[in-house]
């Protein structure tokens, strides 16, 4: 059971890491290539999530619960790059 846990703890940095150096590398490309296609494609992405957060107050705390992500190509492809990266580890 613990041996399984590991792998899905494994699987979830590989993924996180692969979708934030994606991210990066988009944005790099957008800052290279400003107004063209290559901006276009690899930086501009959707942002789904919760806008704005959602506030719970108790008067005594208050929580703001609030998830939001930006899904380009770039960071797709690094997802399935980092994927391949598991399949072979």
């Amino acid at each position: 059971m613990a041996k399984k846990l590991d792998s899905v703890v494994v699987l979830l940095v590989i993924l996180i890491l692969g979708a934030l150096i994606g991210s990066v590398i988009g944005e790099v490309l957008g800052t290279l290539a400003p107004g063209g296609y290559v901006e276009a494609i690899f930086a501009k992405g959707i942002n789904p999530g919760l806008t704005p957060p959602a506030v719970l107050d108790l008067k005594v705390l208050t929580l703001t619960l609030g998830v939001t992500m930006k899904i380009n190509l770039a960071s797709l492809i690094g997802v399935v790059l980092a994927l391949l990266i598991y399949r072979k580890l």
